[in-house]
């Protein structure tokens, strides 16, 4: 088939890439920036982004399948609100009237499972009420849904909607891990509430597994699909496992939840206070979500698709381990 990536030449895109042209589909990435991942691939590539309406009917001119992974890198809590609401909401109905009027077949959606509140989640499913209002990042990709949603439900065309887990790991990580690393190298990590809360996880080339499905099965069309590495596994349990694949012993501390989250808002308010762009170490976002239970099932996803984890965690992190002291080594 006839696809276009958004966000190609990202973390999650440049593997999704790899994986589509693997199947023998002609790609063509949408880029705004850098194409620097995307170096070597029998690509189409087109200059184009998805706030800038005009750009877009090259992008999906004769396309049978979008995936849209623009504004995904960016995850998380630091920007402002106007800005989260302008790259995931307004970016993605641009996106999808381009899409509607070219006549594009399928549009996949990667959402983020952030458009639930941190109320507390254990083995939740693609029913459980998609309710977040505080967290722009998540606020913002739950206003994209409806976008999608709404042109699901006219017939306007077929829809996907993936979440992906909340940790997504894996090698080229320069986003996360790669800021992760040089503490848990050394065996440090400082939790909240002694690493208890269980997380959602799924290694990156899974996920590209995940989203393949999505483009093409059948039966994924007008569906919601959470896609994690089918793991039930606990923070303190993750973090050990990353110290132990660097073969170092581990000296990790903790924080009781009503500390850390006080830190997260002072140092989050003071920053802004003082407009540093950069983001804090810690903030309001991040411990609420490491606070209580933030796990997710891919029942549906392995019922309907078929949809299997094919690297195991162990084998996730020793690959992700390597490939980050290469990366240090060329640093």
């Amino acid at each position: 088939m006839k696809i276009l990536v958004t966000g190609a030449n990202g973390f999650i895109g440049s593997q999704l890439v790899r994986r589509l042209l693997g199947q023998d589909h002609q790609v063509r990435c949408l880029y705004h920036r850098s194409r620097d991942r995307l170096k070597g691939l029998d690509v189409h590539l087109v200059s184009g982004s998805i706030t800038d309406p005009v750009s877009l009917p090259a992008a999906v001119d004769g396309v049978e399948v979008v995936y849209h992974l623009a504004g995904s890198g960016r995850a998380g809590d630091w920007g402002s609100r106007k800005w989260f609401f302008e790259q995931n909401a307004d970016g993605t109905q641009n996106l999808l009237d381009a899409a509607v009027n070219a006549g594009v077949r399928r549009f996949v959606q990667v959402s983020s499972l952030a458009v639930h509140r941190f109320t507390g989640h254990l083995d939740a499913d693609e029913e459980t009420p998609a309710d977040q209002e505080k967290y722009a990042y998540g606020a913002s990709k739950l206003a994209a849904e409806r976008h999608v949603q709404k042109a699901r439900d006219a017939n306007l065309i077929e829809t996907v909607i993936v979440r992906p887990a909340a940790v997504v790991f894996g090698p080229e990580d320069t986003t996360a891990f790669v800021h992760m690393a040089p503490l848990l190298e050394k065996g440090r990590w400082t939790h909240v509430r002694g690493g208890k809360p269980f997380l959602c996880y799924i290694y990156v080339s899974n996920l590209a597994d995940g989203l393949l499905l999505a483009g093409t099965h059948d039966q994924a069309a007008g569906e919601t699909f959470n896609i994690t590495d089918d793991l039930q596994i606990c923070w303190k349990e993750f973090i050990s496992a990353v110290i132990h694949a660097f073969q170092v012993r581990e000296r990790a501390t903790s924080f009781p939840v009503p500390v850390a989250r006080a830190a997260g808002i002072s140092l989050e308010a003071i920053f802004k206070l003082f407009r540093i762009k950069n983001p804090p170490p810690i903030t309001d976002y991040r411990t609420a979500l490491v606070s209580k239970d933030f796990h997710f099932s891919c029942k549906k996803a392995k019922r309907l698709l078929g949809y299997m984890p094919a690297v195991r965690f162990s084998e996730g992190l020793d690959r992700t381990v390597a490939w980050y002291r290469r990366w240090k080594e060329r640093r």
